[in-house]
């Protein structure tokens, strides 16, 4: 009987496991046959060198300053889609009371006016749920990504028309970025 190490096995499925991971995240069409290969040929991630200070500050601060940027452009993204969702509501709620108003009272509407409120009223229906899922869908990327800043021990504080990363270990600042116009007092990127 003959005894088999595995444990050299187990450190690249792995690997294999997280190549695999990666490459459906980026939507890439997966090789099963050639990634196995690569990675039976290849030698493990233990003997391989860790090059864990490999980046130097200033790629790291664009790195921070990119996720930092990330995170913003998901908030605005969803503030628009709120936006539009309520404006689409209101609208929809005014022109159906409009409509049911003039329902109830003799008729002194003009018919192109009418049929545009009932046009505007079947469009804001119609709509609705789509804006409503939109920022669902929104809100769960804003939320995943300000997950990964509190998975790596960082929290996001907004200040003074700056968004700071703080490092939660020691509350020092890491980096960064400017979110306010200077000229307008508005977002930079809306």
């Amino acid at each position: 009987m003959k005894l088999v190490d595995n444990a050299k096995q187990f450190g690249q499925s792995e690997l294999l496991e997280q190549s695999f991971q990666s490459a459906i995240n980026a939507g890439v069409a997966v090789n099963v046959f050639e990634r196995a290969q690569h990675f039976r040929q290849a030698t493990p991630a233990s003997n391989k060198p860790r090059l864990v200070e490999a980046r130097t500050n200033l790629e790291t601060e664009k790195l921070w300053k990119k996720r930092l940027t990330l995170l913003l452009d998901a908030e605005n993204n969803l503030i628009k889609v709120i936006r539009l969702r309520k404006i689409t509501g209101i609208f929809t709620v005014l022109s159906m009371a409009m409509f049911l108003f003039s329902l109830y009272v003799a008729p002194s509407m003009s018919p192109v006016a009418f049929y545009g409120l009932i046009a505007v009223a079947a469009f804001g229906v119609a709509t609705y749920p789509a804006w409503f899922l939109v920022s669902k869908s929104n809100r769960k990327r804003r939320d995943h990504i300000s997950s990964l800043f509190y998975k790596s021990n960082h929290e996001v504080e907004i200040v003074d028309g700056k968004m700071t990363l703080i490092n939660r270990a020691n509350y020092a600042s890491v980096t960064q970025i400017h979110i306010l116009d200077r000229k307008l007092g508005l977002f930079a990127n809306l």
